[in-house]
């Protein structure tokens, strides 16, 4: 399984503010979820999106990466260069 980094592509699954499954990149990630920017949805979750703003906490049991983001490494460095 792919490890879920910050700017991984993902398919999230239908959950209780999204009526369909939806596509994203990660903006940031938690223990066990992550911020979502949602970018790719059903017609249907036109307003559902819009009223979430676009982004959303998923599960990351609920997700499935498409594309991977930064590794784990390049993700540490950055953070350390943020401090």
């Amino acid at each position: 399984m792919t490890a879920i980094t910050r700017q991984a592509i993902v398919r999230c699954h239908a959950n209780g503010n999204m009526e369909h499954d939806f596509i994203g990149t990660i903006k940031k990630c938690y223990e066990n979820s992550a911020l979502v920017m949602i970018e790719q949805f059903d017609p249907a979750d036109r307003m559902n999106a819009r009223d979430l703003l676009y982004q959303a906490v998923i599960s990351k049991r609920q997700m499935e990466v498409l594309t991977p983001g930064i590794s784990e490494q390049q993700q540490l460095e950055e953070d350390e260069a943020a401090s």
